[in-house]
């Protein structure tokens, strides 16, 4: 009767758990940078919008229209004959 336990068994199965523990520690691993790339996308896609909002703030700056929008809202600026009505929340 042939021996199961022999030497070369032993190291083929050795073997054939490390590329077990292997595959599934890379796989781990290209989890974590298929997630993390996620969340930089989407850091990078908020920070595209909000450059784009600042670029369209800028190109309106010092304008007629954008210095009543600021004092409006910032100041709290009326014009003479508006009827003002506050809001409580």
């Amino acid at each position: 009767m042939k021996r199961i336990f022999n030497f070369q068994n032993i190291i083929f199965a050795a073997i054939a758990v490390y590329l077990v523990f292997m595959l599934v520690t890379q796989q781990k691993t290209l989890n974590d940078n298929v997630d993390r790339r996620n969340s930089i996308n989407a850091e990078i896609a908020s920070a595209e919008r909000e450059l784009q909002e600042i670029e369209e703030e800028e190109a309106v700056f010092g304008s007629e229209e954008y210095i009543e929008k600021r004092a409006r809202e910032d100041l709290g600026y009326v014009y003479d004959g508006e009827t003002v009505y506050i809001r409580q929340n």
